[in-house]
Parts: structure tokens; C-alpha cells; sequence
């Protein structure tokens, strides 16, 4: 996710129904960039759609009732690998692994779809900027999406840097400009920023 030069950090301000902001091409691109990566990240890594509900067993037949429980009872989501997708899907219980197991198999596919659908509502108002050469303009009905995809990339780029808390992100904010993290820290406080100026626009 290297990209040269400094991000200038861009003011949202509300005018009228719509929340604007001016943003230059590079910012642009990159904020496209980072929400297209972070669309293809949870798109590649969505569970396998459920199976179909068993078909009614025999009551007469106590090995068909056994196979029906057993297909009624699928395969436990596992907590994924991806320190990004452990950070966007946090454990909900975690001293229960069957509590978190059953929260994420009821629930993670539609936090799932609805992180999704913000990040293209994002991408489509920076499409309309043609690059730069207009501002960002998010209506206030659609102010959420904007909001709910600024916090995820926040805590993508937390998770890569590895960021826990308010110490080791000050430890970050010292690096020497030649460290490859410091550019994508950087990103990190002009999200911030961002966040802060959409919420106090509204």
C-alpha cells in the first residue's frame, strides 16, 4: 500500500444537505485504493454460504434422526487468521469459544455484507470527483457509510502497524520519514482527522 509523497489532511464541512470536502488527486487514488483493498479483503475472505436445512428424518429410524442432529449442527466459524479481519470482527466472547463461535455464525455474514456495502457507497462518492477535479460531496443520509468505512481503514492500518494503544501509536508517530510504516501512519492521523471533521460538520 506504499504510495510517495505526504497526505495533506482535508477538511469536511457541511453545505447545506451534503458534507463536503476538497480532496487532491493522490488523496483521491489512495483513499480509493485503500477502500477497493479493503472490499476485495472481506469479499475473498466471506465464510461459505450455510448449507440447506436437513430433510425430515424418519421417526422410525433412530440412525436418520442421528444424521439429521449431526447436519443441523454446522461446522463452528473459526476466528480468522487475518490480524485486519480479527480487528474488524473482534472476538465477542472471548472466554466462551462456543458463545463467540455461535455469535460470529449468526451475525458475522451480515456485518459482513453491510462493511461492504458502505466501502462501495465511498468508493462511488470519490468516483464522482473525477480524481480530484471536483470535491467529495456525501449527502447527509450517507454520512454512516462514510463514518463506519473511515473506522474500518482505521483499523486495518491499526492492525498492519500493530497498534494497541495510545503508546505504541506515539511510538509510530516518532519514526524517521524514511521507515516505511511512517507513510502509512501518516494515513492513519489524516483518517483520524477525517473522521473527526465529518462528525463535527453534521
Amino acid at each position: 500500500m506504499g504510495h510517495p509523497g505526504p497526505v495533506r489532511v482535508r477538511r469536511f464541512e457541511r453545505r447545506g444537505k451534503k458534507v463536503v470536502a476538497t480532496l487532491e488527486p493522490e488523496e483521491v487514488q489512495l483513499l480509493a485504493s485503500l477502500v477497493q483493498q479493503l472490499i476485495d479483503l472481506l469479499a475473498d475472505s466471506e465464510p461459505e454460504p450455510a448449507a440447506p436445512p436437513p430433510a425430515a428424518a424418519d421417526p422410525d429410524d433412530p440412525f436418520a434422526l442421528w444424521e439429521r442432529d449431526l447436519q443441523a449442527e454446522p461446522d463452528q466459524p473459526e476466528e480468522p487468521d487475518d490480524p485486519v479481519l480479527q480487528r474488524l470482527f473482534p472476538n465477542a466472547y472471548p472466554h466462551d469459544a462456543r458463545a463467540s463461535s455461535d455469535f460470529r455464525r449468526f451475525t458475522e455474514r451480515e456485518a459482513r455484507a453491510a462493511k461492504i456495502a458502505a466501502a462501495r457507497l465511498v468508493l462511488e462518492h470519490l468516483a464522482a470527483t473525477r480524481d480530484g477535479r471536483h470535491p467529495v460531496k456525501v449527502p447527509l443520509t450517507e454520512v454512516d457509510a462514510w463514518l463506519k468505512t473511515l473506522n474500518n481503514l482505521r483499523l486495518s492500518i491499526a492492525a498492519r502497524l500493530r497498534i494497541t494503544d495510545a503508546e505504541t501509536a506515539e511510538e509510530l508517530g516518532q519514526l524517521p520519514d524514511d521507515d516505511p510504516r511512517a507513510f502509512m501512519y501518516g494515513v492513519y492521523e489524516w483518517l483520524a482527522f477525517a473522521q473527526e471533521t465529518l462528525v463535527n460538520s453534521l
